[in-house]
Parts: C-alpha cells; sequence; structure tokens
C-alpha cells in the first residue's frame, strides 16, 4: 500500500508537469510578436562636424524630426574635405537610409554623386551652399552673393567710400565663401573706391583665421576693415585685432551669431556681423525631404535672409534670438 501511494504521487506530479507545459506551449503559440516601429532616417552632412554653426543646424534639424517621426543622423567630416563630404554621401546613399541633407563645398564635383542619389529614389536637399545644376530636390539657405552683398555695404557704412580693406574667408574653393566674396567685391566696386589690399583663407578654423588677420595686418598696416565670411573667421580676426591693439581702429564685419560673435560686439572688437538663420535651414531641410517622403513633392529654392547686427540692435536680437530657441523646445 506503501509503495502504491509512493509511485501515484510520483505519477500525479509528472502529469501536472506535462499538463503545464502543454498550457504554457498553447499559451505563446497565440501570443502576437511586440513589433516595434522603424522611423524614417536622414543624415544631414555638415562642413566640418564641430563646427559649432553645424549645431543650430542640427538643432532645427532634430525639432523638425521630433514632429515629424524621423531620426536625424548628423555627420561631417573632421576638418574641411570634398573627398570626405563626398564619401560620406556615398555611404549614407549605400546604406540605404531615407534621405540626405548635404552641404555642398565644390559644386563640380558634388554634381554627380548627388544626381546618382537622386536617380536612385533617395531625396537630397542642399543646405547653406549649392549645387544649383545638380538634381538636388532643394535648396535651403541664404543667397550668398546678396549676403556678400549686405557686407559690403556695411564695410561702407562703417569706413566711407576710401581706403583698404582685406577678406578672410572659409575656403577659397568652397562655394558658398566663393560667392560671398562675389558679391562683396560687386557691391564695393560699384559703391566706392575702396581697395581690397589682400585675400586670406582660413578653411573655417579659429587657429588659421587668427594667424590669416595677424598676416594681413603686418603686411597692410593702413587697411580699415577685415571682411570675414565664415562663421570663426571674425572670432580668428578679433583675437589678432585685440592683441595687436588695433580695437576700434581695424573694423570687423563678420558671419554669423556664435555667442563668442556677440560678445565681442558686445565689447566693441567685432563691429558688425551678417547674421543667417541656420536652424531654420535644418528644421526647413528636413520637412522638405518627409514631404517628399510621404508623397507631396516639395523642391526649387528656399532662401532664408540675412540680418546685419551691430552694437545699437545686439539686446534686441539677443532677447529675440532667446525667445525663438525657447519657442522651438
Amino acid at each position: 500500500m506503501k509503495r502504491l501511494l509512493k509511485y501515484s504521487v510520483y505519477y500525479l506530479a509528472v502529469l501536472i508537469f506535462i499538463v503545464f507545459n502543454v498550457v504554457l506551449l498553447d499559451s505563446l503559440k497565440y501570443e502576437k510578436p511586440v513589433e516595434e516601429e522603424i522611423k524614417p532616417k536622414i543624415v544631414l552632412i555638415s562642413h566640418v562636424y564641430a563646427n559649432p554653426y553645424w549645431k543650430q543646424v542640427r538643432l532645427g534639424a532634430e525639432k523638425a524630426a521630433k514632429e515629424r517621426g524621423v531620426i536625424i543622423d548628423f555627420q561631417g567630416p573632421e576638418s574641411a574635405s570634398v573627398e570626405e563630404g563626398i564619401r560620406l554621401i556615398k555611404m549614407a546613399y549605400a546604406a540605404k537610409v531615407s534621405g540626405i541633407i548635404a552641404y555642398v563645398q565644390d559644386e563640380t564635383r558634388y554634381n554627380d554623386v548627388i544626381n546618382k542619389v537622386i536617380e536612385g529614389g533617395m531625396p537630397l536637399v542642399t543646405v547653406d551652399s549649392d549645387a544649383e545644376n545638380s538634381k538636388r530636390l532643394a535648396y535651403v539657405g541664404t543667397d550668398n552673393v546678396e549676403a556678400g552683398r549686405v557686407g559690403g555695404r556695411e564695410v561702407i557704412r562703417q569706413i566711407g567710400t576710401e581706403g583698404k580693406v582685406a577678406i578672410i574667408m572659409g575656403g577659397k574653393s568652397v562655394k558658398n565663401q566663393i560667392e560671398r566674396v562675389e558679391g562683396f567685391k560687386s557691391y564695393i566696386s560699384s559703391n566706392s573706391n575702396i581697395v581690397i589690399a589682400a585675400i586670406e583663407s582660413s578653411d573655417s578654423y579659429l587657429l588659421e583665421a587668427e594667424l590669416a588677420a595677424r598676416k594681413i595686418l603686418n603686411r597692410h598696416p593702413d587697411v580699415k576693415a577685415l571682411f570675414c565670411t565664415s562663421a570663426l573667421d571674425g572670432l580668428g580676426a578679433a583675437k589678432a585685432v585685440k592683441s595687436l591693439g588695433l580695437v576700434g581702429k581695424v573694423k570687423i564685419i563678420c558671419f554669423d551669431d556664435l555667442p563668442e560673435t556677440l560678445d565681442n560686439i558686445e565689447k566693441g572688437i567685432i563691429t558688425s556681423t551678417v547674421v543667417q538663420q541656420p536652424y531654420v535651414m535644418g528644421y526647413k531641410a528636413v520637412n522638405i525631404i518627409m514631404d517628399n517622403i510621404e508623397g507631396k513633392t516639395t523642391k526649387g529654392l528656399f532662401i532664408t535672409d540675412v540680418l546685419v547686427v551691430d552694437k545699437e540692435n545686439l539686446d534686441e536680437f539677443r532677447k529675440q534670438q532667446q525667445e525663438y530657441y525657447n519657442e522651438s523646445q
């Protein structure tokens, strides 16, 4: 009897184990797998990855991405490089991302890769610097020739129509830099007797901009103003002018609204800056790509305005800038 009871308990345990597993397997059979939403991914390729100007473009792109349900992959060369910029476009295309936003350093060398991307069915928008002879969907950014003319007008307003000036540009082969210089020279030659004593390049590096400014001011001590065409050029020029004791004697007219640039305007070292809208560029570019992905054809030119900021309107500009960014968060 004892032995029979022992076997009964054993068989009962085995039976419970089998029934439990059958029920468990049956429940798993009907459980639906969890499907995670796969969001589109847009690659944003900057001029130089660490350049602070591009952080503003990225912020705008990320704001639009949040609203449209897309992921932004921010990339860029460690230093200004046409080859690296093109390589990053090719990598994004090979990875079959949903769209590409690209800065164009040299239009003639970018056109082929941009056309290949478009012909492959992937939307591509140029930003800040264009390739208007390519098949890109759209360009979002400044009219750089006109922005150069604005800089020329500002120089004449500050020094008059006589004397010497010099130019520091972010890169001698970079399209938007060439266009700004072109617009500047056109306006100066049409509206003054000002002589352009020198043109130097920084390749958009702070130290190189400072060295370029020192070189110009040492060779041409009678230069009245420095026109600087990229975001870090003005800061480099400010360092040189300050260290050489030329604050107030040499005017600096530069580009963009980095916090350090605005601080230098407040201190009277930089006299004015031509401010673009990098945040709007990133925001608009993402929306154009998403419109096209969702079947709404959006293409063409989307020109963003520029504004001259100097000591007179600095406080108002900072206030508006802060309100703008607060609203966009």
